[in-house]
C-alpha cells in the first residue's frame, strides 16, 4: 500500500479576525481561506517561504504571513494580511523539533547532486568543540530555494542553560561550495524553533570532506 502523505497543519488568525489554514507537505501547500482552496507550489525566494498557484501567492515569514493575487511586480491586490500562528512555531522546540529553510542569494545553479547539510550545535562551551545534537541532509535535487529542513531532536539533551545554533552547508561532490557565516540562535534564551537560514558561497572550493557528524 502506498503510504498516505503527511501535511503539517498551522493556524493563523489574519486581520480582521479572519481564519486562515495551510497544510504543507515538502514543497506543497494546500491553504484555506474562507470557502476557497489554493493548492500552491514553492516558488524561489529570498525572503520567507513563497508558495503559489499562479494566480495567488501565500507568503510566510517567521509566524506571520499574508495571501494576495500573484503579480509579476509583486504588488498584487491583497487577500487577506496580518495573518499570525495561533501557535507560534517556536512551540514545535518542545516536541523535539527544529524547523526551518536554507536559502542562497546568488544566481547559480546547482546540480541536482548537491547535498545540503543542516545540523544543530551545542555551542556553550567555547574552548571545546560544538557538540552536534541533530543533522538532516537533503538532496537538492530539481527544487528551488528556499529549501525547508526538519531537525529532530531528544527534548530530554536540551539544557535550559545551554546555547544552541544552527548552520547549514551546500556540497557539489563532496566540495564544499556553500555555507552559513554566521550563527542562528535556536531553542534556548528566548530563540525560536523556527529559522531562515542564509548560506553563502565560499571563494574557492573547499576539499572533499568525510561524512560524519
Amino acid at each position: 500500500m502506498k503510504r498516505a502523505i503527511e501535511w503539517k497543519q498551522f493556524e493563523y488568525t489574519c486581520e480582521g479576525g479572519a481564519k486562515l489554514r495551510v497544510y504543507q507537505h515538502n514543497e506543497t501547500a494546500k491553504v484555506m481561506y474562507k470557502d476557497k482552496v489554493y493548492l500552491m507550489k514553492q516558488t524561489r525566494s529570498a525572503d520567507g517561504g513563497r508558495y503559489s498557484d499562479g494566480k495567488v501567492v501565500w507568503w510566510s515569514k517567521g509566524n506571520g504571513g499574508f495571501l494576495q493575487q500573484d503579480a509579476p511586480d509583486g504588488n498584487g491586490e491583497m487577500i487577506v494580511k496580518g495573518c499570525e500562528l495561533d501557535q507560534p512555531r517556536s512551540a514545535e522546540a518542545a516536541a523535539g523539533t527544529v524547523s526551518g529553510t536554507v536559502s542562497y542569494l546568488s544566481r547559480v545553479a546547482l546540480p541536482a547532486s548537491a547535498i545540503i547539510e543542516v545540523k544543530l550545535r551545542d555551542v556553550s562551551l567555547a574552548d571545546a568543540p560544538a557538540k552536534v545534537i541533530a543533522k538532516e541532509e537533503i538532496a537538492m535535487g530539481e527544487r528551488q530555494v528556499p529549501v525547508p529542513f526538519e531537525l529532530q531532536f531528544d527534548p530530554a539533551k536540551i539544557d535550559p542553560k545551554h546555547t544552541y545554533t544552527v548552520s547549514a552547508s551546500i556540497l557539489v561532490d563532496g566540495e564544499l561550495r556553500f555555507m552559513s557565516d554566521k550563527a542562528y540562535p535556536v531553542l534556548t534564551r528566548g530563540n525560536p524553533g523556527l529559522v531562515e537560514v542564509i548560506v553563502r558561497p565560499l571563494t574557492r572550493p573547499a576539499p572533499p570532506v568525510k561524512p560524519g557528524p
